[in-house]
């Protein structure tokens, strides 16, 4: 059996990894913090303040649940209870609230949210989406060197005695 060297080895090479934006899991730490707090009116009134301990409990399962996954053919938007899965050719455009997550305008007029995405994350989902998105980031120009002529001038300007 022969092998030849010339021919490209994409057939073989396994799909990207997808790209996955979520809530940092630092959060965990935030509901950890109520947990602690809610225990204070629990443990003084059980029967009255019970249920409150379930608040930390679907905060918890919040965080870890919602996100989104990039591929170049796709992206999945993870919501607490549901997910949809929405190709990339039939996104129309981004929307980018102030404060909030991103949203994927659809042919049809719908938007998907897309949590986890942010303003400041477009270059990764860019680079994750295969182009699909494209980079909004300036291209940085290789800087300017000054003329040689003003150099040459302050060269001069110290060569010469003072007097």
């Amino acid at each position: 059996m022969t092998v030849s060297h010339t021919e490209s080895p994409t057939s073989d090479a396994s799909p990207a990894a997808p790209t996955v934006f979520r809530i940092p899991a630092l959060a965990l730490s935030g509901v950890a913090l109520f947990l602690f707090g809610v225990t204070f009116p629990v443990v003084g009134a059980p029967e009255l303040f019970g249920w409150m301990l379930a608040l930390p409990v679907l905060l918890g399962y919040w965080i870890i649940r919602v996100r989104t996954t990039v591929t170049p053919e796709r992206f999945v938007s993870r919501r607490a209870f549901r997910s949809t899965t929405v190709p990339w050719s039939s996104v129309t455009g981004l929307l980018f609230p102030k404060l909030g997550w991103g949203k994927a305008t659809l042919e049809d007029g719908s938007t998907v949210r897309m949590p986890g995405v942010t303003v400041d994350k477009l270059p990764l989902l860019s680079a994750a989406s295969g182009g699909a998105v494209p980079d909004p980031s300036p291209v940085e120009e290789p800087a300017q060197d000054e003329p040689v002529e003003a150099e040459s001038a302050v060269e001069q300007h110290e060569a010469e005695p003072r007097a």
